[in-house]
């Protein structure tokens, strides 16, 4: 189905990293995007952003405001599986299959400490490299593509921030000859190093992980404002 313009597959988790795995096993690429209602709401003011999205072999449902959003257009969603979660189950699958993983972006030293907290969690996992680059724009491109080259990992997390980790990866991805599977991650190293805490699970069951997020940090207003109120809206509009 296409919520905006932009595809979305309805994959749960066991059909992703089923697909995840084929990948490995036939030593193809996969590019895997997690759209909210921020991106969408981006790509829906940027077709080049949108053309981007669309060309990801997975788009999977992140956020409980795409089935909103799906049932205004009336299309039924089933599935919704967050980045945070994917990066989990992905993580789980390369301790389990000997895999190495790269953890790329968020802020200085976040990466590395989502890093140390995933090690205790899955003490066999094979973290490779995680480099926090602080300013994007600061970062030197090849230097970077040059380590995850050496280092040859099999699962490229990047969190980049919305919009930039996509297109960070549609540029990048051919350049990486190890690389199998590159997912853009969004926020979700800031869970895993501690930085920020998740909602409860019964929050997130209930899809109300936004406000939870607006509580532990108000200046996100604007962003959940856009997610909430202004992506239904447009949906409305778009129907």
């Amino acid at each position: 189905m296409h919520i905006l313009g932009v595809r979305i597959d309805d994959f749960g988790e066991k059909e992703v990293l089923e697909k995840c795995k084929s990948a490995i096993a036939g030593g193809k690429k996969l590019f895997i995007s997690t759209p909210n209602p921020e991106i969408l709401l981006l790509a829906n003011k940027d077709e080049n952003f949108k053309n981007i999205l669309n060309s990801a072999d997975i788009n999977i449902p992140d956020g409980a405001g795409l089935r909103l959003g799906a049932k205004i257009q009336k299309k039924n969603l089933k599935h919704r599986l967050t980045g945070t979660d994917l990066m989990g189950h992905l993580a789980k699958m390369a301790e389990e299959m000997g895999l190495g993983i790269y953890l790329l972006g968020a802020e200085q030293g976040i990466a590395r400490k989502a890093g140390e907290n995933l090690k205790k969690i899955l003490p066999k996992l094979n973290i490779l490299g995680a480099e926090s680059g602080g300013k994007f724009e600061n970062w030197d491109n090849r230097v970077i593509i040059e380590h995850i080259n050496a280092v040859k990992p099999d699962i490229l997390f990047v969190a980049l921030g919305q919009g930039r980790q996509e297109k960070w990866i549609f540029e990048n991805l051919p350049k990486l000859a190890s690389v199998k599977i590159a997912v853009g991650v969004g926020g979700s190293f800031d869970f895993y190093s501690g930085r920020i805490p998740r909602a409860p699970k019964w929050m997130r069951r209930l899809g109300l992980e936004w406000l939870y997020r607006l509580f532990c940090e108000p200046r996100r207003i604007k962003r959940i404002f856009n997610a909430v109120i202004i992506f239904p809206i447009t949906c409305l509009i778009k129907k």
